[in-house]
């Protein structure tokens, strides 16, 4: 049998993301859909001079413009966004995932900042609710 000299790159990756669930529970028929929302960087500078100076929410208007008032979540995000790139929420039956990009095999690790965001973003879910 004649091996393949270039083999299509099937199969697993090394590749993963870190996924936050919140729970919504079955709350009586809640609308999860509210939950949508993707923030992204506003950034400045290029290469090794680029900073974030402001974080951009969108999705469902009202819980992200929630997200987009809370300053500590801001401030936070400023500091994550460089790595992350991006944060999602993202509504399914019963739960809410919340995560940022995908990470290779040898950078995957929990950020505390990302815990700490993940918690506030579950806050104002549970709140919603």
């Amino acid at each position: 049998m004649k091996q393949d000299a270039m083999p299509l790159p099937y199969g697993a990756l090394d590749y993963y993301q870190i996924h936050y669930i919140v729970s919504t529970g079955d709350n009586n028929g809640a609308n999860t859909q509210q939950f949508l929302a993707r923030c992204e960087p506003i950034t400045k500078g290029h290469f090794s001079e680029k900073r974030v100076v402001a974080v951009k929410w969108t999705g469902a208007s009202a819980f992200a413009d929630k997200l987009q008032q809370d300053e500590r979540l801001t401030e936070l995000l400023k500091q994550v966004l460089l790595h992350e790139r991006e944060v999602r929420v993202d509504p399914l039956d019963g739960h809410v995932r919340i995560y940022g990009r995908w990470n290779h095999d040898e950078n995957l690790k929990a950020n505390p900042a990302m815990v700490e965001i993940a918690d506030i973003i579950a806050g104002h879910i549970k709140a919603a609710l």
